[in-house]
């Protein structure tokens, strides 16, 4: 349809007019027994269908604009003996499909809604079919998929998604919200990311129902985080950064860490070698060969990172207060 307004009211004289319009063609070509006139009918009406329910129409008043509609375009084109059959079939292929791809529209629409409210915390319908659930919030940030992009994947992947995605062409940043425990939601993830072009993160948190809303804050903060801290494209989960989003959450903390490795960051060659040792999961051997250095030098730069930290990066533990506080740095010379 030619209507960019979206839940407005149309006029039974106007509805008719344009389903006239958009409809002739087809009823010509099958006047006319053009080649894949069925194919066309079908991919036209169905795409009518589905504009259809996003405006504010009754299915019985769709079904009166259609017969209309077929008894007008039927006396219009030029009607033979040898193409009856074919006019007659447009009118009842069109009208199926028509009222198909309306439905389907209107049930999106209406999981659509479900899914805003949900997000936003605003009480939902008892026969809503949701009260105890479990649901997993994703947060989607795609550079070089388009929204429709991301949503058209996840449907591919899992077709009970529910969807409410906002964004962008070109970055692609809202929610989509999910039927699904934690972990088959990060599997969904993965699989829909190897769908999309450029660089795509999704950050997941699973709530129950009532909780929805405070899955969207951590999420959108888990996403800001990986971001800011540069980590590469993926699929994450607050377990993925736990001291990290701890410490940024806790301002006492963050400040602390940045103390502890402020003495670092005037040497890029420690700070480069502590990042990938802690790349290495504290592999000294694995660290080595990513540097391409020689096992005394890791040592001895070690040494050194100790000696103005007062932590040592061989010590697990230690590695891991290094570890968050670099993160905590870099996401604050970013900021």
């Amino acid at each position: 349809m030619n209507s960019s307004t979206p839940d407005c009211a149309v006029a039974p004289g106007d509805l008719v007019a344009q389903l006239r319009e958009e409809l002739r063609p087809v009823y010509r070509e099958a006047a006319q027994n053009v080649p894949g006139w069925e194919e066309r009918a079908v991919s036209i009406a169905t795409r009518i269908g589905d504009q259809l329910a996003s405006l504010r129409i009754t299915r019985s008043s769709l079904v009166s604009a259609l017969r209309t509609v077929d008894r007008l375009l039927t006396q219009a084109v030029a009607v033979s003996v040898g193409t009856a059959l074919q006019v007659a079939a447009v009118g009842t292929i069109v009208a199926m499909e028509v009222l198909s791809g309306f439905h389907e529209g209107q049930g999106m629409r209406d999981e659509r809604a479900l899914a805003e409210a949900l997000l936003a915390g605003r009480s939902v319908p008892a026969d809503a079919g949701v009260a105890g659930s479990v649901f997993s919030v994703i947060s989607v940030r795609a550079n070089g998929s388009s929204p429709s992009d991301v949503e058209n994947a996840f449907r591919a992947q899992a077709g009970e998604v529910v969807p409410s995605l906002f964004g962008t062409v070109s970055s692609a940043t809202g929610h989509l919200l999910v039927p699904l425990e934690e972990d088959v939601a990060v599997a969904l993830c993965e699989r829909v990311r190897h769908e999309l072009f450029g660089s795509v993160w999704l950050c997941v948190s699973e709530r129950p129902v009532g909780e929805i809303p405070l899955a969207c804050k951590e999420v959108d903060d888990l996403l800001e985080l990986v971001t800011s801290l540069g980590r590469a494209p993926g699929v994450y989960r607050i377990t993925d950064v736990l001291f990290e989003y701890a410490a940024v959450a806790t301002p006492e903390v963050s400040a602390e860490l940045s103390r502890v490795v402020a003495p670092l960051l005037a040497n890029p060659v420690l700070v480069e070698t502590l990042t990938a040792l802690v790349e290495a999961d504290g592999n000294r051997a694995l660290a080595v060969k990513r540097l391409f250095i020689h096992r005394s030098t890791i040592d001895y730069r070690l040494w050194q990172v100790e000696q103005l930290t007062g932590l040592s990066p061989v010590n697990p533990r230690d590695l891991a207060v290094l570890s968050t506080a670099l993160a905590v740095s870099g996401r604050a010379s970013t900021n």
